[in-house]
């Protein structure tokens, strides 16, 4: 540990980073660790010392500094950006949207993680997540960890990135600790193909969320296109929609709507009728984990006609049933599937609710097009979507 510890590890993470591709990091342990935090009488991490001997946190590394952009000057991808983007999505912001509007607009603008807003001591149930089901995911495990949630009836311990209260990696340690490797055994670093044959630890999964499958852009989705993409994995699950009162039986623990339900469980629950989980006719929640159908004006899907099925939309994406080997623009109904980031960012948005798109300009009868009309291609004034 005799060289400048923060030099060389912007030197090495923007070789081994910088191109948007990488493999599992390597090179020097002192890169990305300090023993003690201390190198030639200065501090190596100012709010440290960190978990796992990191020079620095997740935000730390992937917060914008001087570059913005999609990647900050150490090479790794900006989930927060401090200069406020312009918008959201392509060449705006990556995948998961920023946590800018969290921390400059409120709190429903994106999820309030320890690192971006101050730790919060005054946490009460009534900050529980929507939707919140602390048995969803009871008992289920993902490479010999736990996958439950333990926020308890009403949680009372702030959002973390990773961990016990995190969405990255396991739950059966603290932040850091449910992605303790991750970062050393990811498989091909990003554009990679997490599914079934290869999903075998966090570092394989996709995006680190522990046990789900999907295939991961090069670039984070910055400057994303119809053909250029993340591809997110769903499921077709009609007739049993994934839980029950009495039982954990989702259908499909691998898809990415079953990663938001770890949080928001009824939200994925069985989505019709009075009783929160009984089934039945009419739907109370909008589905997730459902085909698009085959008739009708979702079989329209992003039409510029109104005669045929569109091409996939990045503001209203839909995740395949089968994690593909490369992106693609075409959707088939009957196949692809609704989910959660359908609407939804996962880090945050410019909109409430971290939502793709504006709300309030989502006029029945109206002229708008884009946001619901995707999907509800005949609600708008002219029955098309161009």
């Amino acid at each position: 540990m005799r060289k400048t510890l923060i030099t060389v590890f912007v030197a090495l993470l923007s070789v081994i980073l910088g191109y948007g591709y990488a493999n599992a990091i390597t090179g020097q342990c002192s890169n990305c660790h300090t023993m003690h935090n201390s190198q030639n009488g200065s501090t190596v991490d100012a709010s440290g010392p960190s978990q796992r001997l990191l020079n620095a946190s997740c935000i730390a590394c992937h917060k914008e500094d001087t570059t913005g952009g999609k990647t900050n000057s150490f090479g790794a991808p900006i989930v927060w950006h401090t200069t406020a983007p312009t918008g959201q999505g392509a060449s705006k912001t990556n995948a998961g949207g920023d946590f800018y509007w969290v921390v400059n607009t409120g709190d429903s603008y994106g999820h309030n993680v320890v690192g971006v807003k101050a730790p919060d001591a005054t946490i009460t149930p009534a900050d529980t997540p929507p939707g919140w089901d602390q048995t969803a995911t009871t008992g289920l495990t993902f490479d010999s960890k736990t996958l439950q949630v333990t926020g308890g009836a009403g949680w009372t311990s702030q959002l973390t990135c990773a961990g016990t209260f995190g969405c990255h990696g396991t739950r059966n340690a603290v932040d850091f600790g449910g992605i303790q490797g991750a970062h050393h055994n990811n498989l091909n670093g990003t554009a990679t193909q997490a599914n079934l044959a290869n999903t075998t630890n966090v570092g394989n999964s996709f995006r680190f969320l522990a046990n789900i499958y999907g295939l991961e852009d090069a670039n984070w989705n910055w400057a994303e296109t119809a053909t250029t993409h993340n591809e997110y994995y769903g499921a077709n699950s009609a007739s049993n929609r994934n839980y029950d009162a009495v039982a954990t039986t989702y259908t499909n623990k691998n898809t990415i709507s079953f990663l938001c339900a770890e949080c928001h469980g009824l939200f994925h629950s069985k989505i019709a009728h009075d009783n929160a989980y009984a089934y039945g006719d009419p739907w109370r929640r909008h589905p997730s984990d459902i085909a698009l159908p085959t008739s009708g004006e979702y079989a329209k899907y992003n039409t510029a006609d109104g005669s045929a099925i569109g091409t996939y939309s990045v503001e209203a994406p839909i995740a395949r049933t089968t994690v593909p080997a490369s992106s693609g623009s075409t959707v088939t109904a009957g196949t692809d599937a609704i989910m959660c980031l359908s609407c939804h960012r996962a880090h945050g948005s410019n909109q409430a609710d971290l939502l793709r798109w504006t709300y309030t300009d989502m006029v029945a009868g109206g002229t708008n097009s884009g946001g619901c009309f995707v999907c509800h291609t005949e609600k708008n004034a002219t029955g098309t979507n161009p």
